[in-house]
């Protein structure tokens, strides 16, 4: 049997909200994130807004992980036209956590009902790191990481650095 979890070594964060509407005083969802990493004792390295803007995603994504070992992004997951987060980081990832949907799903459909269906919170990885695109809403974006990516933490970064 081999250890899960890499021993003592917590997971740093970074944050990046995606939204043409949101800033510092408003983003609500990033601001959640955050407050649940610190009273959690996580180490958010780097926070960002970036406009609804498939490229420009791509972009910040690709700087943000250089710095972090899971980048949270909140926002663009839904289904309008403007919602173009989850395609943006799937371009550059290696790998899909297909079960962080599921996961999400499943969570989330005990919390709002069939609304949870109108959310495509995923997981992925890109460049060795963890990238979970969450909804832009801070109760969807706390189900996620309270309920499924802090749980999973030293697992994740164990995985990814072997």
């Amino acid at each position: 049997m081999h250890d899960h979890i890499s021993p003592g070594e917590k997971a740093r964060f970074s944050i990046l909200t995606c939204s043409s509407t949101r800033v510092p005083d408003n983003d609500e969802s990033g601001k959640t994130l955050q407050d649940i990493l610190y009273n959690e004792g996580f180490q958010v390295v780097d926070k960002k807004i970036v406009k609804d803007d498939f490229t420009e995603i791509v972009s910040v994504v690709r700087k943000m992980i250089e710095k972090c070992d899971i980048l949270l992004i909140t926002g663009g997951t839904g289904i309008t036209k403007y919602d173009v987060t989850i395609e943006a980081v799937r371009s550059i990832s290696e790998k899909e956590m297909t079960g962080f949907m599921i996961q999400f799903q499943i969570l989330s459909s005990k919390d709002v009902g069939m609304d949870a269906m109108l959310s495509g919170a995923s997981g992925f990885v890109v460049e060795r790191k963890a990238v979970f695109c969450l909804p832009g809403s801070p109760r969807g974006a706390f189900l996620g990481l309270k309920g499924i990516i802090i749980p999973e933490a030293p697992h994740i970064i164990h995985e990814l650095r072997r």
